[in-house]
């Protein structure tokens, strides 16, 4: 049975604030941290307490709005001649924020999986007679019996002289 959340849980809240001031500016933590205490303010009173130009704030939000961090209402209210005005109400949409970070942390992570896979299949030896090229897995193979790493490629070896880390511009005999 679902239950209905009433109070954002403080896990939440803190994940906010940690993704913000890891990644964004300290007036983008100062809006989210603003947001998190209050969960839904005008653009007005968030001037008004981080002491930011209107210009300035309306910037950063529009950074953390496009980064799907921060919602906005927009409502109309009556202003104090009368007039109909439109307010925006900035607040943190928690579910999106947690699916947007989910999203970057994957996005992250193939990455890294594709820099490593392109790093550990790339030749990074070369034969000075020849020019031909090795990679780091056909040069060396694991054994287990001795413990060190020994020459896969013997009959290369011997074939082509001599083997030269290019990379490091070590010569490995």
């Amino acid at each position: 049975m679902d239950t209905l959340l009433t109070e954002v849980p403080s896990s939440l809240k803190q994940l906010a604030r940690l993704v913000v001031r890891g990644f964004y500016s300290i007036e983008d933590a100062l809006i989210i941290d603003m947001l998190v205490r209050n969960p839904c303010m005008k653009d007005d009173d968030i001037c008004e307490l981080l002491k930011f130009e209107k210009k300035m704030l309306r910037a950063r939000i529009a950074t953390l709005k496009n980064d799907k961090f921060i919602q906005v209402r927009l409502k109309m209210e009556t202003g104090p001649d009368g007039r109909a005005q439109r307010v925006n109400y900035y607040h943190i949409n928690y579910k999106t924020f947690v699916n947007v970070v989910k999203y970057k942390l994957d996005h992250m992570r193939r990455k890294m999986d594709t820099k490593e896979r392109d790093e550990t299949s790339r030749a990074s030896f070369k034969c000075p007679s020849c020019l031909k090229t090795f990679t780091d897995l056909e040069v060396y193979s694991y054994s287990p019996k001795a413990s060190l790493f020994i020459p896969s490629l013997i009959t290369a070896l011997s074939m082509h002289g001599s083997m030269y880390d290019f990379e490091n511009e070590i010569n490995l005999d």
